[in-house]
């Protein structure tokens, strides 16, 4: 059985796009890799030198975008979603990443 999440990812307190994640959306595992994704690397305003993908984010966009890219496996479990489909595909968790300059907080909430 699938256990589903949605992840709302924010640009100080503003709602910019939703992931929705089919499989093994608990905090153990999916919560532990968003934490790794961020913890990982830096976000800045441009980027210099050649950083490798998770070393440095260049603002919320390119965090949101690694996310993605860093989630997604192959065909199927990871989705682009609009805002107002967070909570109607029976997640048990969502996640939300609220990014405030050079800071990201995660936060989630069980359904």
């Amino acid at each position: 059985m699938a256990t589903r999440a949605s992840i709302v990812m924010k640009e100080k307190g503003k709602p910019m796009m939703a992931v929705y994640k089919h499989w093994d959306g608990y905090p153990s595992g999916l919560g532990k890799t968003l934490e790794n994704i961020i913890s990982g690397g830096t976000i800045t305003n441009g980027l210099s030198g050649s950083p490798k993908m998770g070393e440095a984010f260049n603002g919320a966009g390119c965090l949101f975008a690694s996310i993605i890219a860093l989630l997604k496996q192959g065909p199927g479990d990871v989705y682009v979603t609009s805002l107002d489909s967070v909570g109607s595909a029976g997640e048990e968790y969502i996640y939300t990443i609220d990014v405030n300059g050079k800071d990201a907080e995660l936060t989630y909430k069980q359904t």
